[in-house]
C-alpha cells in the first residue's frame, strides 16, 4: 500500500486539528510520513492529546506486551531508548491503524512527533483472549452453580 500525504492527514485529522495552532507538518516522502518538530513548552500539551487520541502508548518498558503482528511491522522502531513513546490505535470502523512516533532529540530541546499509515492492523491486546477461555466458558457452563 502507497501511502500519500492527503490520506494521512484525513485519518489524522482529529490530532492535526487540535494542534493546528502550535504545529506545522512537512511531508516525509522516505517514511511516507508527516512530521512535526517542536520545542520543549509544546511537548506537555502535545503528549496529553496523544494519550487521548490512541489506544496504546509503548515505551521501553510496554513494548514487550506489544502484539507480535505489530511489532513485526514496526521493526526497528520498537528499540525505543527512555522518553521515546510508540502510540497505536487498531483500525476503527472509518480510519485506517495511525502509528505516532514521539522522538525526543538528545539535548531535549526538540521533539520529532511523525504520524504514519501502518500498512496492516492489528489485535488490541485487552481483546486477545487467554488460551484457555473457551474451555473455562465450556466448563463454566456445566459447572453445579450454572444447572
Amino acid at each position: 500500500m502507497d501511502v500519500n500525504q492527503q490520506q494521512i492527514e484525513e485519518a489524522a485529522d482529529k490530532i492535526l486539528t487540535a494542534l493546528a495552532g502550535t504545529h506545522k507538518w512537512k511531508w516525509e516522502e522516505n517514511r511516507k510520513a508527516i512530521l512535526s518538530e517542536f520545542s520543549r513548552d509544546k511537548i506537555e500539551q502535545t503528549l496529553k492529546l496523544l494519550q487521548q487520541q490512541f489506544t496504546h502508548q509503548w515505551d521501553r518498558k510496554s513494548i514487550k506486551k506489544m502484539p507480535k503482528s505489530l511489532k513485526a511491522q514496526l521493526g526497528e522502531l520498537t528499540k525505543l531508548s527512555k522518553n521515546q513513546y510508540l502510540f497505536t490505535s487498531p483500525t476503527s470502523e472509518n480510519n485506517p491503524s495511525i502509528l505516532a512516533i514521539w522522538w525526543p532529540w538528545g539535548h531535549g530541546a526538540t521533539v520529532s512527533l511523525r504520524l504514519m499509515i501502518l500498512k496492516e492492523s492489528y489485535r488490541s491486546p485487552e481483546i486477545i483472549k487467554p488460551k484457555d477461555s473457551f474451555l473455562t466458558i465450556v466448563k463454566n457452563l456445566f459447572s453445579p452453580d450454572n444447572r
